[in-house]
């Protein structure tokens, strides 16, 4: 069971400087393409031992982010999903699971903490059962955008201009 994602929010910065860290409340540091490590939640899921790593550490400052799930991001969605030809029960399936996350918008989807060692980010990152939902929401909306492709004939020498390659010669 996740916690509670907003009282979180609002009672640990106070609960690191506690502990002797400084909290830099910054941008998501997930999407960095630094080869971040990220903490293993599913074995570990209590950030008191993430915590308790960055001291050992002798970490002095982390980053604290989170995010709410937004209005725009439900409407980004719903309109990939109207973009999409699908047959009506999974439309209609997919409507109803995303319709259902409208009452969460404005909640903390999303809690993270990271520090620098050496070089390497090390991150701690939290989601709520809501942004799960959305998140395999959205992965099923993204695989009807880019269906397998249907291109049978794997021969390059088939392909028009001899092999995809194409020469203005």
């Amino acid at each position: 069971m996740n916690p509670d994602l907003d009282k979180l929010k609002t009672q640990l910065p106070a609960e690191l400087e506690s502990l002797g860290f400084v909290v830099f409340h910054g941008l998501s540091r997930a999407d960095e393409e630094s080869g971040a490590v990220l903490w293993d939640t599913v074995q570990r899921p209590d950030y008191q031992d993430f915590l308790q790593c960055a001291s050992k550490l002798s970490v002095k400052i982390l980053v604290f982010n989170t995010r709410e799930l937004e209005k725009q991001n439900l409407a980004d969605v719903q309109d990939e999903l109207d973009a999409l030809d699908m047959a009506p029960s999974e439309r209609r399936d997919l409507d109803r699971r995303l319709k259902a996350l409208h009452p969460y918008t404005g909640f903390t989807s999303n809690l993270e903490l990271s520090f620098d060692y050496n070089g390497t980010i090390y991150l701690y990152e939290i989601r709520s059962e809501f942004m799960n939902e959305f998140l395999a929401i959205m992965n099923e909306v993204d695989s009807g955008l880019f269906p397998p492709s249907t291109f049978e004939d794997d021969d390059p020498d088939s392909t028009p201009g001899g092999g995809g390659y194409f020469s203005r010669n």
